[in-house]
């Protein structure tokens, strides 16, 4: 009998963990927009490509739209030199964020 119980708690202490991780991700300052979803921003993923290849001289790799803090950056991941490097562009004024 103890070992059926023990079982069935473990079971529902799993539950529990994978039901709950979810939402300490959400909690999360800085996440991943869905590529549907429109949210009020003045300049686009192009225009923050462009922003960052003038400012470095490099080539763009890549352009993601992500919310933090309830604002649109654009995170423009760019390879110079051999070497990576990742900018953030505030979607509302176009500036480089440090």
């Amino acid at each position: 009998m103890f070992g059926s119980t023990k079982r069935f708690a473990v079971a529902l202490m799993l539950a529990a963990a994978l039901f709950s991780a979810p939402t300490a991700f959400a909690a999360h300052s800085s996440r991943a927009l869905p590529r549907e979803v429109n949210l009020a921003a003045d300049i686009g993923p192009d225009q923050a490509a462009a922003i960052v290849r003038d400012f470095t001289g490099g080539r763009v790799l890549g352009v993601r739209a992500v919310q933090r803090d309830g604002r649109v950056v654009y995170r423009v991941k760019v390879l110079k030199n051999g070497h990576v490097r990742i900018y953030n562009v505030d979607g509302s004024s176009g500036n480089i964020l440090g």
